[in-house]
């Protein structure tokens, strides 16, 4: 009897298949994927537009109502769980920032809740107060709540100029991630934008749709209290008798929030992988969602433990430049401009990159030219630490989508959607030229046309 070949005993095992095995190895992707130069400068765009616009709307407001920006951010009443923040910890790291403009408080307020939440993956310091999970409830609830409760105007014009760049720039990134992910295949920044501009509203419309669902239903359920428990008698009893409708309503409510917090993050990349509408990018993130939690919990740890040393590989990388040229080009300085140098470039800190750099106090003009040119080129450089991290977000979450495909439909990682090529220009068959005989060649003679024959 002969051995089958796959179960020879001399056959040696040289390669293991790690993202066969596990899938989650396929994260440590994102930073080749995320580092690319073409989603670095859509990226980039993207937090200039936002950054600008958002300044754009702090100095028109100021204009419009000099006094309705608060001297400090409010403190804002949020419900904590006891047994996890007692103290309202999370609650306190609200900075208390001098007069600025509404976007910039907030803008400062969520860079800082970014830093807050690397280094405490960094620390491993993940359920205590000022841990991962306050940072995070701090990014994506009290930051919004102060903003949204406090100046709602200001925040809805905002959040419409979010909206559009974030479904134009952030689009074109989850495309290039998209493609590059499947395929291992780089598209080029128009190709990208193009793809992101016509599906424009699918990319606005998969996240406003859930929530617009869920005013509705919190709409419902408010006016059927406020009606019917304002019934002497009567209507507290007819509430009663139908309770099982609120219930089902909170019960869907519960479903909506808890597939739009969990799946918010497939939208996007179920959009640029498929290249489908806002629907189906519902629909497949909350079906993911809901198969497939946990993996969603292990992917997200994942990438959120990786991306954080990535983000401070970054950092670093930036601070030791930003120290270097620094440090040497002030090498050689006489003592009189050694002075004014920290004036012109104040020294750098490891985690406060986005310190201001100009100090025109004391400066001559000549030299604040020179600090002001010196202060763009950085910002420059620390603005990609931003483009970096959006970069990654969305290259992270395509994989996660990938992976979650892949075990829910049972689909391969390089199924991606490919626009068909359309010639943008057709050009006609050339017309040949009439040949004209010329002395020294013979043309081809031409038959001689057939005269009619007459037969008598």
């Amino acid at each position: 009897m002969t051995t089958p070949p796959d179960l020879q005993p001399n056959q040696i095992l040289r390669e293991v298949s790690w993202r066969e095995l596990f899938g989650w190895v396929h994260l440590f992707r994102t930073f080749r994927i995320a580092i690319h130069p073409s989603k670095l400068a859509l990226a980039w765009l993207l937090l200039l537009c936002l950054y600008l616009g958002g300044r754009a709307l702090d100095y028109t407001w100021t204009l419009a109502a000099p006094h309705s920006v608060p001297l400090s951010v409010e403190r804002i009443n949020w419900p904590a769980t006891p047994s996890l923040y007692s103290d309202n910890t999370f609650l306190q790291n609200i900075p208390t920032l001098p007069r600025e403009g509404v976007f910039i408080k907030f803008f400062q307020y969520e860079v800082g809740q970014v830093d807050q939440t690397v280094q405490s993956i960094l620390n491993w310091n993940w359920l205590s107060p000022g841990g991962v999970l306050s940072s995070i409830a701090n990014f994506l609830l009290v930051g919004p709540a102060w903003f949204y409760g406090s100046h709602p105007v200001f925040a809805s014009i905002f959040t419409l100029w979010f909206l559009i760049i974030w479904a134009v720039f952030g689009g074109a990134v989850a495309r290039i991630a998209a493609v590059h992910v499947a395929r291992d295949e780089k598209m080029s920044v128009r190709q990208a934008i193009r793809f992101s501009s016509g599906k424009m509203l699918s990319f606005i419309f998969a996240p406003i749709i859930p929530l617009v669902l869920i005013l509705l239903i919190t709409a419902l359920l408010a006016l059927a209290g406020l009606v019917l428990l304002n019934i002497p008698y009567a209507g507290p009893i007819i509430l009663s008798v139908f309770f099982f409708l609120p219930l089902l309503a909170g019960a869907i409510l519960t479903l909506l929030l808890l597939g739009t917090g969990a799946g918010f993050n497939l939208m996007y990349p179920t959009i640029a992988i498929e290249g489908s509408d806002s629907f189906d990018a519902i629909s497949r993130s909350f079906s993911y969602v809901y198969h497939r939690p946990w993996r969603l919990i292990w992917y997200t740890a994942v990438a959120l433990t990786y991306g954080a040393v990535c983000y401070l590989f970054i950092r670093f990388f930036i601070f030791m430049t930003l120290t270097l040229t620094q440090y040497f080009l002030g090498w050689w300085l006489p003592a009189k401009s050694a002075a004014q140098w920290p004036s012109i470039w104040p020294p750098i800190e490891f985690w406060h990159l986005s310190s201001p750099l100009l100090d025109l106090r004391t400066l001559p003009w000549s030299e604040n030219v020179t600090a002001w040119f010196v202060s763009f080129w950085v910002y420059w450089l620390i603005t990609m630490l931003g483009a970096f991290a959006i970069s990654f977000y969305f290259s992270a979450n395509t994989i996660i989508y990938s992976l979650l495909r892949r075990e829910v439909d049972a689909t391969d990682l390089d199924d991606v959607y490919v626009e068909e090529i359309e010639e943008e220009f057709t050009e006609s068959p050339p017309i040949a030229p009439e040949k004209v005989a010329t002395p020294g060649f013979t043309s081809t003679p031409q038959p001689p046309e057939s005269s009619p024959s007459i037969n008598p």
